[in-house]
């Protein structure tokens, strides 16, 4: 669909805009109470290293669908510095740890900064700290015949997809392997002053780029009954979710719903919408709010020397879209 017609698509719900819902609409996306401010703001200070949020929080509500018990979405839950802050952590410093996963490491031999200072929300070891098409940063293939090397750009603008966090999930065998890294401390502060009843142990990070979705799935391979939270900065996505059966009757109709979701929004599965079939269908370019935009530029605590480095990267973020979904593994 063209991006116009996806303004106006009754099947695709917006809830930033439910007062604008007509009462078949609303009676479908029922209000399920708010994260208070005080509450947000703390998480946020507490994911900041005790930082105050410049401009106070507000209140996020939280709508749940009829048809779909157990999947709700929270709109406008990270403001807009934590976002920006958010996306510097998983981009800077989680993508640079080579602990982490990435989808390039079975392919190719990484050069990867050095280890960063232990100085709390420094973010003086990154890709972005690197020149765009340098020889000594490009990847080089284990296998020659089957890939090019890529320079840094292509890497990070082009061929990216995802990253893991905590206890690493095997994306071929679809299972959570022996090797594990320690879940940032700072996320994991984050989330579970949002949602005291998620403990994390994984983050699957996902990188969109204009074109690029994740196609119909479930994710089954946790061995726990835990809630899930999906959290999004960046460009907008249309997330889809289905339940019943093709030729089911009553319960069991075949049912779909289609929300566009945004950055700061943040979709909590639990209950049967846990073990759901869901994609994320499409990535809306152009969508980005302007506080992420230009990012790298705007990155907590840039040195001079920093910032001059990140404008020869400004606006990646203004192509990109970037979902990490937090989730306890174990029982």
């Amino acid at each position: 669909m063209r991006k116009a017609d996806l303004e106006n698509d009754p099947n695709v719900y917006d809830l930033s805009r439910r007062e604008n819902f007509n009462e078949e609409e609303k009676a479908l996306w029922r209000p399920a109470g708010v994260i208070p401010a005080a509450r947000i703001e703390a998480a946020c200070q507490a994911y900041a290293g005790g930082k105050a949020l410049e401009s106070p929080a507000s209140d996020a509500p939280i709508f749940e669908n009829r048809d779909f018990p157990g999947l709700s979405v929270v709109c406008g839950l990270l403001p807009p510095e934590t976002q920006v802050l958010f996306t510097s952590c998983l981009m800077h410093r989680d993508l640079a740890d080579p602990g982490h996963k990435i989808n390039l490491q079975s392919d190719y031999q990484i050069p990867y900064p050095p280890k960063p200072t232990s100085q709390p929300l420094r973010f003086d070891s990154s890709f972005f700290l690197r020149e765009r098409s340098a020889p000594e940063d490009s990847l080089t293939p284990y296998s020659h015949d089957k890939h090019k090397p890529l320079s840094n750009e292509q890497a990070l603008y082009t061929k990216l997809r995802w990253l893991t966090l905590g206890e690493q999930y095997d994306w071929p065998t679809r299972s959570y392997s022996k090797h594990a890294t320690p879940f940032p401390t700072d996320l994991s502060t984050l989330v579970t002053g949002l949602f005291p009843h998620i403990r994390p142990e994984s983050g699957v990070v996902l990188i969109y780029s204009a074109k690029d979705f994740m196609p119909v799935h479930r994710d089954v391979s946790e061995q726990c009954q835990r809630a899930l939270a999906s959290f999004s900065v960046g460009c907008d996505g249309i997330f889809i979710m289905a339940r019943g059966e093709d030729d089911g009757e009553g319960e069991n109709a075949p049912r779909t719903v289609a929300i566009r979701v945004k950055s700061g929004d943040c979709v909590h599965l639990s209950g049967e919408a846990r073990w759901a079939w869901h994609a994320m269908a499409r990535t809306l370019p152009s969508t980005c709010p302007p506080h992420l935009a230009s990012w790298p530029v705007g990155t907590p605590g840039a040195t001079p020397a920093e910032e001059k480095a990140y404008k020869k990267w400004k606006g990646y973020m203004g192509t990109k879209r970037i979902n990490v979904s937090c989730r306890q593994v174990w029982d």
